[in-house]
Formats: structure tokens, sequence, C-alpha cells
């Protein structure tokens, strides 16, 4: 865990020595790539670490996990995303995971002097991260990430590293509450530019006894800088091997407000957990679907 945090702040250090150039497409990641089922920063299916490095730990007893995600919304600009992870838990306690994730829009055609199209425009986003997480004391987990981003649109293309850092506090003994609040893509010294996000987020048990059967109940805030508030309470429902979440949000950009719904239903077999779920479609983009499946070795 040590080699990453000092790996996270070599990052940051390399990071705010590069040119104030912003790397396009950054707005793309502001679709919930793996994060439709859960708020981004309690997000653990499929276990990519993406939005919060310390969500990435395994459980004691647990090996290995693996993970696939895939978004797509339905317009005539049709966003898709993937997401493709690995973890893995040392002996030490600490887990190391290793994500790779792309998000572009299609559709988007070139015109010339007439309204008929003469190509596409590509438009899309790479993002690569080494994550590693571990519990440092009983109910608190830490995480850090180094990410490699690329984003091209049309003939321009750009790449930056960034890092973040990410905890949760867990298995708190009030109600079993949790507690998560995490950085996403920051460069110091290159806000303006980037746009980094915080993530938070609360829930807690309100009927039920374990993991496997009972009703929780939380809050999720994500600010991105310059950008998009997104705010709402969520709730989640779980019963043996089946999972159903819903979440009511609000998003605030450039003076304008959106309310919208999130929900989806999760499936637990075996060593598997596959989910589904659907947002509302906002800024004619039609709805958004989200399919993921992880898997965990012990």
């Amino acid at each position: 865990m040590r080699r990453i945090l000092i790996c996270g702040l070599a990052a940051f250090g390399w990071a705010s020595r590069l040119e104030a150039q912003a790397v396009p497409a950054r707005d793309l990641w502001e679709f919930p790539l793996g994060a439709i089922y859960e708020p981004p920063a309690l997000a653990s299916e499929p276990g990519a670490g993406l939005w919060n490095p310390a969500t990435i730990a395994l459980r004691p007893g647990e090996r290995y996990r693996f993970g696939v995600a895939s978004l797509a919304a339905g317009s005539a600009q049709g966003v898709d995303g993937q997401l493709l992870s690995g973890a893995m838990r040392r002996e030490s306690g600490t887990t190391l995971g290793l994500s790779v994730a792309r998000a572009a829009i299609g559709g988007l055609v070139r015109t010339d002097t007439d309204p008929q199209a003469v190509g596409d425009i590509p438009y899309a986003t790479w993002l690569v991260s080494v994550t590693g997480a571990r519990e440092l004391v009983p109910h608190l987990t830490v995480g850090a990430a180094v990410r490699w981003r690329y984003g091209r649109a049309d003939q321009v293309t750009g790449n930056a590293l960034a890092a973040d850092l990410g905890a949760v506090l867990h298995d708190l003994p009030w109600r079993n509450a949790r507690v998560a609040v995490s950085s996403f893509l920051w460069r110091p010294g290159r806000e303006i530019d980037d746009r980094p996000a915080l993530l938070t987020a609360a829930d807690l048990r309100v009927a039920g006894t374990t993991t496997e059967r009972e009703v929780r109940a939380g809050f999720a805030y994500d600010n991105v800088n310059r950008g998009a508030q997104e705010a709402g309470p969520f709730v989640s429902a779980r019963r043996d091997r089946v999972e159903a979440r819903l979440a009511h949000l609000r998003t605030d950009v450039g003076g304008e407000s959106v309310n919208r719904l999130r929900f989806g239903l999760s499936l637990y077999y075996a060593r598997f957990a596959v989910g589904v779920a659907r947002e509302e479609g906002v800024s004619g983009l039609g709805a958004v679907y989200q399919f993921t499946l992880s898997s965990i070795i012990k």
C-alpha cells in the first residue's frame, strides 16, 4: 500500500508540471460507467475501484475478483462504454487492481458545405487505472489510484496522468452504516482544465440483520469542478440471491436542473454477480442501460 501511495504522489508531481492543456472528451466520464447500479463513491460491482479506489478492497478469504461492465444509451448519437477489471488480494491484506475503461459517442457525422454526411467524427476516451487498497484500521479502508487518460475529439488528441485517493468507513456499529468519499481525475493545479470530481455517499441498514437479508437507505452527492452537481437519495433491498436498487437524482448544471431515476436488479449465484440497470435519459440521449458481471475466487 505504501508503494501505491508513493506512486500516487509521484503522479501528482509529474502531472503538475504538464502544460495546461485540456484532454478531449472529459465529459464522457460524467456517465456513470460501472456505477448506475450503485452510487459511484460506494460502487463495488464490477469491483474495479474506478470511481473510488477504496472499493476495490477484497475481504479476508477472497483472493481474486474479475469484472466487466457495458453501458449504452439509445439515441442517434449513441453513448457507449466498456469496463474490464481485475483485483488480487495479497497475503499482507493489500488489494491490487487494474482496470481499463473506454467511453465514446457514435453517430457524430461530418458535413461539408451541404447537409450531406462525408464521414464520422471520432469522439472517445480511454482510462487505465492501477489501484491499491487495504483496511488501515478496523472499519476504515483507504485506496489510491494512478490513472492514465487519453481523449480524442476529431483530429485533436491528448493524454494526462492523474491520481486519486478514496476512503470508506464501513460496518460501523450503528445500523451497519457506511460513509465513502473519493476524488476522481485529479491533477493538482489543472483543476480548471481537467474538472476533477468529488464523490461522496453514505447509507445505513434500516431493516434486516445480515448482508444477504437487509434494506438500506442513503444519500449520494457528486460535484464536478465547474460542471454538474448531482445529489439524491437511494434505497436497496436484498433477499438471498436477489437485490434491487432505486435512486432519485437531481442534476444541476448550467443553471438548469433535471430530475431522473436510476434503478437496477442484481442476481448472486455461487461466486458470480450479474446486474442490469437503467437510467432515464437526459439531454435527448435516451435511456441509459448497463450490464455488469463479476466473479470472486476464494
